[in-house]
């Protein structure tokens, strides 16, 4: 049984600033947390409310009440089931060897939700590895995490500063822009870096000289935007053969 101590850090890891300072995050739900205790990841407890079979192996098992299970998950409708884990830190020193397709960069998206779609459709398409720009939001978001539907067990977030990053990559650079070249009638390369802007902003001022080329979808609406995860989705189903 954790102490109330224990039942407190978990609560607070609610909020970013504590993930941080801990080191440890909290997943919600039967599936995602089987899926958890499947991959490399340290989980260090498990939290049930009722009986669930789980593999648990050696993690530590603990029944709370209903009451303290409300308290700590960060869903309307508690699932009675969840697991801390810590964060893990992954190395992106032989990323841009390794990976065989595109790279995905995203800038400035700040929505959890979009972002856990994002690195979702990443999933999808293969893209182990995703780079962040610093004012994205935090990938062990409660909602991020529901939204990846356990997708950010597969791929790879590494946060850090754009400007430094994307000319280390040594690929050309594809910016999402509403003035950019159709992708229809763009020979995209097989290598590449595909950076996506926030919805509100767009790719920031001080990333566009390290554009290789500017590309866009075709609009043939009045809309004028679309949504960063939608976005994504398109560009990467032209550029994964």
């Amino acid at each position: 049984m954790p102490s109330q101590s224990e039942i407190k850090l978990f609560n607070s890891l609610k909020l970013k600033k504590f993930r941080q300072k801990y080191g440890l995050f909290v997943v919600e739900g039967l599936k995602t947390v089987t899926e958890l205790l499947h991959s490399s990841l340290d989980v260090q407890q498990i939290l049930v409310d009722r009986d669930f079979d789980v593999p648990a192996g050696n993690t530590p098992v603990h029944l709370i009440s209903k009451q303290e299970m409300a308290r700590l998950s960060s869903m309307e409708t508690p699932p009675g089931i969840l697991a801390v884990a810590a964060v893990p830190v992954y190395s992106p020193v032989s990323l841009f060897s390794e990976a065989s397709g595109p790279v995905l960069a995203l800038d400035g998206i700040r929505d959890p939700g979009n972002l856990g779609t994002i690195i979702r459709i990443a999933d999808w398409y293969g893209i182990g590895d995703i780079l962040l720009s610093e004012e994205c939001t935090d990938v062990y978001n409660p909602k991020c995490l529901q939204a990846s539907m356990g997708s950010f067990l597969r791929v790879r977030c590494h946060y850090g500063n754009l400007q430094e990053l994307l000319p280390s990559t040594g690929l050309p650079v594809l910016g999402c822009t509403l003035r950019g070249r159709n992708i229809r009638e763009f020979a995209l390369p097989e290598r590449c870096v595909v950076l996506i802007g926030s919805e509100s902003h767009g790719i920031s001022d001080h990333l566009m000289p390290l554009l290789t080329h500017q590309i866009s979808i075709p609009r043939f609406g009045k809309a004028e935007s679309l949504n960063a995860a939608i976005a994504t989705a398109i560009v990467l189903d032209r550029c994964v053969h």
